[in-house]
């Protein structure tokens, strides 16, 4: 299901553009499919193929013998992304992920979902910490409504409860 040509407009990924990143090397479109046993359903750009390290990945009983830029599609926001051979090739040989997994979000939603944690064990810990300051009840209650617009806190009494001073703006 190799391809060379490349029409669609992608998500943007800070560290690898939006494009496929052509490589110098030359492998067909059959050896790329014989190198990852997913290779044979996906888009992939057969220029964009690099070789790999298979001393490098995690054991598995199909290693991946070359990577190249795939085409996927976003589970959240439905937009069609890259998941670049290069960035593959960080995964699986310096993060050691499980060599069949894939990428299943765009680069914006996972740093949406990443700064919804980092928002969410803030909350936590301003929730759990006793005598707060002003300025960490109106961090409270700013992280409380983001996360409540977000749809993550669904009763509004929570947010009714941080009580803030009277002569902050945010008060009640």
């Amino acid at each position: 299901m190799g391809n060379n040509t490349n029409t669609k407009s992608y998500v943007m990924h800070p560290r690898y553009g939006d494009k496929p990143i052509a490589s110098d090397f030359s492998f067909s479109n059959e050896e790329i499919e014989r190198a990852h046993w997913r290779y044979g359903s996906v888009k992939f750009f057969e220029n964009t193929a690099i070789p790999a390290n298979i001393e490098k990945q995690e054991v598995a009983d199909f290693p991946r013998e070359i990577y190249v830029d795939i085409e996927e599609q976003c589970e959240v926001c439905k937009r069609p992304f890259l998941f670049f051979a290069l960035e593959q090739k960080y995964w699986f040989e310096t993060l050691g992920f499980w060599i069949d997994s894939h990428c299943t979000r765009c680069m914006d939603c996972r740093l949406d979902d990443r700064e919804i944690r980092r928002m969410q064990k803030r909350y936590q810990e301003l929730v759990n910490k006793e005598g707060r300051t002003d300025d960490e009840a109106k961090e409270l209650k700013q992280a409380a409504l983001e996360l409540y617009m977000r749809g993550y806190i669904k009763d509004k009494n929570k947010i009714d409860k941080i009580k803030l001073s009277r002569c902050d703006g945010l008060g009640e």
